[in-house]
């Protein structure tokens, strides 16, 4: 209940910071768009359906008067999605933003809470510890919780980690639990695809280091552990091949990283000029090994900037502090543990190497691409549950891990 009622707080006070801080901005423009689908309903109800459903014509004679009135349209639009749900949200609160916004929050909530029920399967001694990496992060209790993007994003990922955990770990219901893993999946990529191409190989990866553990021979093990992780990245990559050849035609890696590279240093152009909140990683080929070499600074710039001194507004300045408290407590476990000890550890646990690949792919990514630390902070919050929790497990001894771990050992000895 108190994280659930955090939830809720935080969608009410995104949307008063929008309105009256920032007096404008994604949420109210979705919602502007979602008044506009639904004032269409008291018209006409086929009028409000072709709306909903993206049917509707641009400049089909009945639908033209709402559709000029949007700044997106279109069911390929993740911005338009945001609108249609929130427009079925509304017939039940009359089209009324906070009551839809709470409503928002709440779907935010029951994603991330099954995360956090799997990290405390996977870790029962540390339930409350799993709590404040999961439910209790203030970035992740604002940014994705309101009438926005990041707040279905966010619960997709928690559900798609639960059907994982359900499908590699306990193996139940593999058939209807694959087919809702990838409708969440399927809505990650419509809504954000970039989160998708950051997750999907960390969480298949897990996947398999998780169900290779029900192999009892130990002769065995080895083989389907790492047999399996090579197949399932050779798969990635040929799927990854053909997927980017269908769908982006002559835009390869290459093309994409130099529009990624335009479209930031336009974005930090104008930032500079607005807000004065903007940053810059330096120049920077715009190549895939140009990107590589950029990885370190963009995943510092995610996790651990902006710096105090970086900071020139009152809400990135509570970023910044909270960015502090990341970069002490990572300085901390890697003391704590020393590098040999902890790059063991991390080689030992499938779930320490799912937290820290999607974390380390996304926040390159993130990085590189954002240019302005107020968009950063929204952009950042899928990674940081599990960088949280990555940090978390490694800050305490693997007590009762290493007794589980002894005791499967020692089962598939004796099976042998």
């Amino acid at each position: 209940m108190p994280a659930f009622t955090l939830k809720i707080f935080g969608a009410i006070l995104l949307g008063v910071i929008y309105q009256f801080y920032y007096k404008g901005g994604d949420t109210l423009n979705y919602w502007a768009q979602t008044d506009v689908i639904n004032s269409s309903f008291s018209d006409s109800f086929i009028t409000w359906f072709r709306l909903i459903t993206g049917s509707a014509d641009r400049y089909d004679v009945d639908a033209y008067k709402y559709t000029i009135q949007f700044y997106w349209y279109g069911t390929s639009s993740p911005e338009y999605l945001i609108s249609i749900i929130g427009a079925l949200i509304g017939l039940f609160t009359m089209t009324t933003y906070l009551p839809t916004a709470v409503i928002f929050a709440a779907i935010s909530f029951i994603g991330v809470w099954k995360m956090y029920v799997v990290f405390t399967k996977l870790y029962p001694r540390l339930t409350k510890q799993m709590a404040f990496a999961v439910l209790f992060i203030p970035s992740v209790i604002f940014w994705g919780s309101g009438f926005m993007k990041d707040t279905i994003t966010l619960s997709c990922i928690g559900w798609v980690t639960h059907f994982f955990y359900r499908i590699f770990f306990e193996n139940k219901k593999i058939f209807i639990n694959a087919v809702f893993a990838l409708l969440f999946l399927y809505i990650i990529y419509i809504i954000k695809s970039y989160i998708l191409m950051a997750f999907l190989p960390a969480a298949m990866l897990w996947g398999v280091g998780l169900l290779s553990y029900k192999v009892r021979d130990a002769r065995l093990i080895i083989f389907v552990r790492y047999v399996l992780y090579a197949s399932t990245i050779g798969g990635l990559v040929l799927v990854g091949g053909k997927l980017q050849t269908e769908m982006f035609g002559e835009y390869n890696i290459e093309s994409l990283a130099y529009k990624s590279l335009s479209t930031r240093d336009y974005l930090f152009r104008i930032s500079n000029e607005q807000d004065g909140s903007g940053y810059t990683l330096g120049d920077m080929d715009p190549t895939l090994l140009g990107m590589l070499e950029k990885a370190p600074a963009g995943i510092n710039v995610t996790l651990f900037r902006p710096y105090l001194w970086e900071a020139r507004k009152p809400i990135v300045m509570i970023s910044a502090l909270e960015s502090l408290l990341y970069l002490i407590f990572t300085i901390v476990v890697v003391f704590r543990n020393n590098p040999i000890r902890l790059i063991q550890r991390i080689l030992a646990d499938e779930t320490l190497q799912f937290c820290l690949i999607f974390t380390l792919v996304f926040a390159f990514a993130v990085g590189l691409s954002t240019s302005n630390f107020g968009s950063l902070v929204r952009y950042k919050i899928p990674c940081l549950p599990f960088y949280t929790a990555f940090l978390i497990i490694l800050f305490y001894p693997p007590k009762q891990e290493l007794i589980l771990r002894k005791k499967r050992d020692e089962h598939r000895k004796l099976a042998v």
